[in-house]
């Protein structure tokens, strides 16, 4: 069976849309719609204009969109005694704040009582980063925005875990599950729910990584198991496994690390 996808792109660069739009446009069929939206992660304003866009592309918009991956992040270099205040705010408003604030977004109550009230549930998808388990040198900013990455997807994810148990148990809906040893599953609704995961990439074949000086690279990679970098797909598989009730519903507050088993 061929499912229609809608998706929003949303990127503070207009280019960087037009180019991924051009590659996904080149790989999938006819059944997917894509937008654009220019969104800064840091302007409340503009994320929220996003979220509204990624509402609108739902058929009939008889509910919300419902999956979301957060994937916006730079990186600020340098030694501690080297980093400016600068280099420490702008890495964790983009990174940490910009996941915070596209998650709110997405949760407003409103949204919120929506996706659960159409039985279909969402999936929040946070990209955090490896550096945080481990630390790297030189990046003490970056290890502590994808920290509080984490630390906010397992929050969340007990927070909308409790919501919607709640939401669900007052709801005059046919949505309680037998509590008899002996029931059919098949015959069980499971309740929906907002799952919120993470994914932790080590290196990845992408522009972050290739700006990293070809020497240092090098030497990351023997540090692989696999002895190679990953690439973007590995990542999207991920993700597209996190965002599929059917296939991860009973998956939330998890971060699974993508990295062929790199130990920094």
């Amino acid at each position: 069976m061929i499912l229609r996808c809608n998706l929003l792109l949303a990127d503070s660069h207009q280019v960087k849309l037009e180019e991924v739009q051009y590659d996904i446009s080149i790989k999938t069929n006819n059944n997917i719609t894509i937008e654009q939206s220019i969104c800064d992660v840091t302007n409340k304003a503009q994320v929220q204009d996003a979220i509204r866009k990624a509402d609108e592309l739902v058929p009939n918009q008889l509910q919300p969109a419902s999956i979301l991956v957060n994937s916006a992040g730079i990186t600020r270099d340098g030694l501690t005694s080297n980093l400016s205040d600068e280099d420490w705010d702008s890495v964790i408003d983009v990174n940490l704040k910009g996941t915070f604030l596209m998650c709110k977004a997405f949760c407003e109550s409103n949204r919120l009582r929506s996706l659960l009230e159409s039985r279909i549930g969402g999936s929040i998808i946070n990209i955090g980063s490896i550096v945080s388990n481990y630390g790297n040198v030189g990046q003490v900013n970056y290890a502590a925005s994808k920290g509080g990455v984490l630390g906010l997807t397992r929050s969340l994810a007990k927070e909308l875990a409790s919501l919607s148990t709640k939401a669900t148990a007052m709801s005059s809906l046919d949505s309680r599950v037998t509590a008899d040893d002996n029931s059919d599953d098949q015959n069980t609704i499971i309740p929906p729910t907002v799952r919120v995961n993470c994914i932790q990439p080590g290196f990845i074949s992408t522009p972050m990584a290739q700006a990293v000086p070809e020497h240092i690279l090098s030497k990351m990679t023997q540090k692989i198991a696999m002895k190679r970098l990953g690439q973007a797909s590995d990542i999207a598989n991920l993700a597209c496994f996190l965002a599929s009730s059917e296939r991860s519903g009973y998956i939330t507050g998890e971060a699974f690390e993508c990295s062929g088993m790199l130990r920094l």
